[in-house]
């Protein structure tokens, strides 16, 4: 019997691709996240926090706009937006800060 934990991972996990799948042709940010999968992995709420930080550290993606959503914060500066490298680091201190990794 899987754990409620093992149901999110796997959620997230089926959600990511479809939304990879779904958007790997678009170049707008706008257009990527409305997609439907994104969409329901920010209705999975904090409980998709720490895979999101997970996936963030393992593989660096556009999960920025989720984060916000679920966290309603922007530990981001400005001047680093676009900038996949620096938006991906001050992420992750945010979540070692706040003990999600």
């Amino acid at each position: 019997m899987q754990t409620s934990e093992q149901k999110i991972e796997q959620r997230f996990t089926h959600l990511a691709q479809q939304w990879e799948h779904n958007t790997a042709h678009l170049s707008s940010m706008t257009k990527k996240v409305v997609d439907p999968a994104y969409q329901s992995i920010i209705d999975m709420g904090a409980d998709v926090l720490p895979i999101l930080f997970r996936e963030l550290k393992k593989s660096p993606n556009w999960w920025f706009w989720a984060l916000r959503e679920i966290t309603e914060t922007d530990p981001t500066s400005p001047e680093d937006a676009g900038n996949l490298h620096k938006m991906t680091n001050a992420w992750l201190k945010w979540a070692e800060e706040n003990d999600y990794l």
